[in-house]
């Protein structure tokens, strides 16, 4: 049996890429910003994808551009190391530099096999040519908008080679596999890292990062995993323990979704759900919608009720077995759980507060939503004085900038903090406003909401996309989402294949959460596998 045994090796290569992503989108989030780990990791992403289409290439093409690899090693051996003595003033952290002087060395050898495949071998890749012109032109855009940002030029080169990269269809399928390998491997290693050094001391959990909608987020991508490889499963009609074992694990990424209460995260697990369910049911060969439907609504239901208990038993008492609390940057209070702390300590969660917390949320966006607020009723009227009742620790610097905020429309009362909607909307308001044709730097952005609580960010994808880059990148930016939910599922509908499934719950990540949150960034998990997904709408291969 082992004898017959095939060890793919490009798939574990491709697993520990997406792995590295995963941790990549941790580490940034989490670091202190003061030893440039945070820049390091950030940096990392670039030298991730080199290694990921540098993979696709064989001693063979080495020794046909070996002149100019060799040569630019020597340039790069040089200039590196002189950069890494003297470019602190460029980068100052010298672990930074080691991977910008790493990441342009990969990319340099990249540059050299895609130039010379395209332009002297002839090898000239199959497009989509409507939806490359329009990523390219959103690229150009952000990257001559006034955002300041280095980041889009350097997708621009990183993902365009990506993109004319020749994958055959084995590398392809490896590509996708290992990236659902990845995600699942992250999971985890990550959160059993959690069950031993995070202890549950915030009602709303943030397992491997100090946010809970960052957790969330990465819920979610795990989420959108496991059903890619559910419809895998059922798509090869494999085994029925097979199946039971992706909707308990379903069950159990939505129970942890659930600690995070995150309204935002609850809604696009909801869609995904929704959407994995509409394909399982279209693999089904004598198809009857509502009971094949219902009867998967009803299991990933139950798989979730089920997985609940334990998922919260394990994050309530096993960090408590060890003792060994692990703070990230800016959590360290004498309100969290530390070693010396008891298993029944007062500082951790329990089940009622969780519940009742998860249930407060719920009711603040219906009464926001069909409620009727205390000014609405009569009952209150705002003061001349908006941040009279606020406490000293508000700087008279906060209080004037909240002032001329609620002047201009866009502050909101004090006693209407938790009043959901009306936050959302008076955000929405500010950034909308500041939409022009070029963007802004972000210097030119955030506004005093509170007098305690300034907002740095739109808390939406597509209008943070343009107020950094103009109103042009996010129109295109809106097209090209649309366009390839669309594609792919009109791809997924043509050969019942999990690929373009997978790529499309993926992608649905950003751009269901992005509606009502931003997604953070360059680096991030869900930007980096955005980039990834639109290979296959930038890119025409036939299988």
């Amino acid at each position: 049996m082992w004898a017959n045994l095939k060890i793919n090796k490009k798939r574990i290569l491709y697993t520990i890429c997406f792995f590295v992503f995963c941790l990549i989108d941790q580490r940034i989030k989490t670091v202190s910003g003061l030893d440039g780990w945070g820049e390091s990791f950030r940096d990392l992403t670039g030298v991730v994808m080199a290694v990921l289409i540098l993979s696709h290439y064989t001693l063979d093409d080495f020794r046909r551009h070996r002149l100019p690899i060799l040569v630019w090693s020597l340039i790069c051996a040089i200039g590196g190391t002189m950069y890494l003595i003297w470019g602190q003033s460029q980068a100052w952290f010298l672990n930074d530099r080691v991977v910008i002087v790493a990441g342009v060395y990969l990319f340099g050898i990249v540059l050299i096999y895609t130039f010379c495949g395209i332009v002297l071998e002839r090898r000239i890749p199959s497009l989509r040519r409507g939806f490359a012109a329009l990523w390219l032109l959103m690229m150009v855009c952000m990257a001559f908008s006034r955002s300041e940002y280095l980041w889009p030029s350097l997708y621009l080169v990183i993902f365009g080679c990506f993109y004319l990269t020749d994958y055959t269809s084995g590398e392809r399928e490896d590509l996708f596999q290992g990236m659902l390998d990845g995600i699942l491997l992250s999971f985890f290693l990550m959160q059993g890292w959690c069950f031993v050094f995070r202890p549950y001391d915030a009602v709303r959990y943030v397992g491997v990062y100090n946010n809970c909608n960052m957790n969330a987020l990465y819920y979610l991508v795990v989420l959108a995993a496991v059903f890619a490889r559910l419809v895998y499963v059922y798509r090869i009609d494999g085994s029925r323990w097979i199946r039971i074992y992706y909707w308990l694990g379903a069950g159990t990424v939505l129970g942890f979704l659930f600690m995070t209460i995150s309204r935002t995260g609850w809604l696009t697990a909801a869609v995904l759900a929704f959407v994995t369910l509409l394909f399982l049911w279209s693999l089904k060969k004598n198809r009857n919608f509502f009971a094949d439907f219902f009867r998967n609504a009803l299991k990933v239901t139950l798989c979730f009720l089920v997985a609940f208990p334990l998922v919260f038993c394990a994050v309530r008492y096993l960090p408590p077995l060890f003792h060994h609390p692990v703070w990230f940057w800016g959590e360290w209070n004498e309100k969290k759980v530390h070693s010396w702390d008891k298993w029944d300590s007062e500082k951790f969660v329990d089940i009622d507060e969780l519940l009742r917390a998860a249930n407060g949320r719920l009711e603040k966006v219906l009464e926001a939503a069909f409620g009727k607020t205390e000014a609405e009723a009569g009952e209150k009227v705002r003061s001349s004085a908006p941040v009279g009742n606020v406490g000293s620790e508000i700087s008279e610097l906060q209080r004037q900038l909240y002032d001329e905020a609620y002047a201009a429309g866009f502050a909101i009362d004090p006693a209407d903090r938790d009043n959901a909607i009306l936050v959302r909307t008076s955000i929405y308001r500010y950034y909308i406003h500041l939409l022009n044709w070029s963007g802004h730097p972000g210097s030119e952005q955030g506004f005093q909401m509170l007098p305690g609580r300034r907002i740095g960010h739109a808390h939406n994808l597509y209008i943070q996309w343009g107020v950094d880059f103009g109103i042009p990148a996010m129109l295109l930016f809106a097209i090209l989402i649309v366009w390839s939910v669309i594609r792919f599922g009109k791809d997924f509908r043509a050969g019942k294949q999990e690929r373009p499934a997978g790529v499309l719950l993926l992608l649905l990540v950003p751009a269901v959460f992005g509606l009502l949150e931003y997604c953070w960034g360059t680096g991030s998990l869900t930007i980096t596998l955005l980039f990834v997904a639109w290979r296959g709408m930038v890119r025409d291969e036939a299988e």
